[in-house]
């Protein structure tokens, strides 16, 4: 994300020599036009400045304009707030797998929502984030090491429907997967992180909150997300699906975390936009631009000093 801005933003009335110029270049053509009229020939006055010079008068006109814009940019001082890379971030997305992301609390359902505002998230992360992908339900499996190839990344979510749901949910020993991945070619300066997204209560593998425990140990930061309404939802065989949002939240304090509660597309949304900020090591840098408007600005007005010699020379 970035902002831009200007130290002087008053000098920007600067920008009305465009207008003034424009007026006084339709006043000029007003006296040639006179001047014309003394001509015996005036077709071939006409024709010579038709001619030669109309498509270097568009021309011209252009790089006024950007010239004067460019360089009244430059003396307004702008600069541009961007986020910046701090340590590198390897990250794991968690994706829960199993039967309840059927459920249809969300339209179409759960798991079509999460799988594309997933997509949506994974296109606008930094390239320089490694991020890896791992399925859960009764058990797990790493469907992407982390690395910043996006191309396998997408195509393994995007490929991902309703007959890929299992039955189970064991969280904890996808958590632990995670870890073990991440862990795998970390440096020092590395910082580790897992996104969790999960719509179930752990009922199989590793207790969720040893799995913490673990994740701590190794300094890895545990983000999660819980899917569905509060009410929950029926899926098939008349099960209810339930949230055990009391450990969800319980692992992200562990691991220095947060817990998100997701019950539509727009609140995948509003958590992805914070996960950039929370859970990336970026940090804000102002970049002063009046070097680069001025270098701009210059070169263009070179430019319009010659189209404007070819255009506005005396035509006999």
């Amino acid at each position: 994300m970035y902002s831009f801005g200007f130290e002087y933003p008053w000098a920007l009335i600067l920008l009305l020599i465009i207008p003034v110029f424009y007026y006084y270049e339709k006043y000029l053509n007003r006296i040639n036009h006179i001047k014309a009229a003394k001509f015996s020939r005036i077709e071939l006055l006409e024709r010579a400045l038709e001619g030669k010079t109309d498509y270097k008068k568009k021309l011209f006109m252009v790089l006024f304009t950007l010239a004067v814009i460019t360089g009244v940019f430059a003396i307004a001082r702008p600069h541009a707030t961007i986020e910046v890379m701090v340590n590198p971030v390897r990250l794991m997305l968690v994706f829960d797998t199993s039967i309840s992301m059927e459920a249809t609390d969300m339209k179409p359902d759960r798991l079509t929502v999460a799988r594309d505002t997933a997509v949506e998230f994974i296109k606008k992360v930094p390239n320089s984030i490694k991020i890896g992908l791992e399925y859960f339900y009764g058990s797990s499996y790493v469907a992407v090491s982390p690395s910043e190839d996006r191309e396998k990344l997408l195509s393994s979510l995007s490929g991902l429907d309703l007959k890929d749901l299992y039955p189970g949910t064991a969280i904890g020993s996808a958590i632990d997967a995670a870890v073990n991945t991440l862990s795998v070619g970390k440096t020092e300066n590395n910082k580790l992180v897992i996104i969790l997204l999960t719509d179930g209560e752990s009922n199989q593998g590793i207790l969720p909150l040893d799995a913490a425990k673990i994740a701590k140990s190794e300094d890895v930061k545990i983000f999660t997300i819980g899917i569905g309404s509060r009410e929950g939802a029926f899926v098939r065989g008349g099960f209810l699906a339930a949230l055990d949002e009391g450990t969800l939240i319980e692992i992200a304090n562990q691991t220095g975390g947060k817990y998100f509660r997701a019950q539509s597309k727009n609140d995948f949304r509003k958590i992805y936009k914070e996960l950039r900020s929370s859970a990336f090591s970026l940090e804000k840098k102002e970049v002063e631009l009046t070097v680069f408007f001025s270098a701009v600005s210059f070169a263009l007005f070179l430019m319009v000093v010659h189209f404007g010699i070819a255009v506005f020379r005396p035509v006999f």
